[in-house]
C-alpha cells in the first residue's frame, strides 16, 4: 500500500527573533532539511508534498534543491491556518492519490525514518495514528476566567507530535468537509476525531521536539550531537 507525506512549512516564526525557524541553521543544514532527510530516507514513503509561504518558498526551495530529495513532488502554498496549508497539501498528492498519507510539521526535524514507519504501521491497521509522548505533568482543564474545571488523569494524557497518519481518503475528505472549521483544529487528526473516527496513539520520542524558539534549536542540536 502505497504513503505519502505533506511537510508543513508555511507558519510563521514570530518567537525566532526574527530568523525563520525552517532555514535556521541546525549542525550545517537548514531545519527543514533535517526533517525532510527522514521521509527521504523512509522506504515506506513514496513522495512528498511541501507547503511554504510565499516569502519562504524560493529559499526552501532551494535548500531542497541542494540536498538532492528525489521525494519532494510539490511545493505548494499554505494556507491561513494548520489545517487550511495541510489541505492544500493533500490536494497536491490527489493526482496520483496514497493510500495513506503523512503529515509532519518541518519544524520537528529529528523524526526518524523508524519513527515514520511506527506510524504507517499504526495507521494501516487502525485507519489512523498520532505520534505522542505520555504527560509527566499533571494538566488541569480550566475556564475562561482559568479556574480549573477538571483535573484529567495523567496516565490518560499524551502530548501529541507529528508525524500524524491517515488513510489519504479519510484525511483529505475531513478537511473538505470541515472546510469553514479548519482554523479551530490545531493537530491533523482532531479532523478526524470530530468525524467519529478511530485514531490510535502511538509512543513517539521526547527527542522529536518541535524548533519554536531559540532554545528549542540549542536542545536540538545537543541531539545531534549526541546521536
Amino acid at each position: 500500500m502505497s504513503a505519502d507525506a505533506v511537510v508543513l512549512g508555511a507558519g510563521s516564526s514570530a518567537r525566532m527573533g526574527g530568523a525563520d525557524k525552517l532555514l535556521a541553521d541546525l549542525e550545517g543544514d537548514p531545519v527543514i532539511v533535517w526533517s525532510l532527510r527522514a521521509f527521504e530516507a523512509c522506504q515506506g514513503i513514496r513522495a512528498v508534498a511541501v507547503t511554504t509561504s510565499e516569502d519562504n518558498e524560493p529559499n526552501v526551495r532551494e535548500a531542497v534543491a541542494q540536498a538532492g530529495f528525489a521525494k519532494v513532488r510539490a511545493f505548494v502554498r499554505g494556507g491561513s491556518s494548520r489545517a487550511e496549508s495541510v489541505l492544500h497539501g493533500l490536494r497536491a498528492l490527489n493526482g496520483e492519490a496514497p493510500d495513506y498519507v503523512a503529515v509532519h510539521d518541518g519544524a520537528r526535524p529529528l523524526v526518524t525514518p523508524m519513527l515514520i514507519e511506527d506510524g504507517l504501521r499504526m495507521a494501516r491497521v487502525y485507519g489512523a495514528a498520532v505520534a505522542a509522548v505520555p504527560a509527566t505533568d499533571t494538566l488541569k482543564i480550566v475556564d475562561r476566567d482559568r479556574l480549573v474545571i477538571r483535573t484529567p488523569l495523567r496516565s490518560s494524557v499524551w502530548h501529541a507530535q507529528t508525524p500524524q497518519f491517515a488513510r489519504f481518503a479519510d484525511l483529505l475528505g475531513a478537511h473538505e468537509r470541515q472546510t469553514a472549521m479548519l482554523d479551530l483544529y490545531t493537530d491533523d487528526v482532531s479532523v478526524l476525531e470530530a468525524e467519529g473516527l478511530p485514531v490510535r496513539v502511538f509512543e513517539g520520542s521526547r527527542e522529536n521536539l518541535k524548533i519554536t524558539t531559540p532554545d528549542d534549536l540549542d536542545a536540538a542540536a545537543r541531539v545531534v550531537r549526541q546521536r
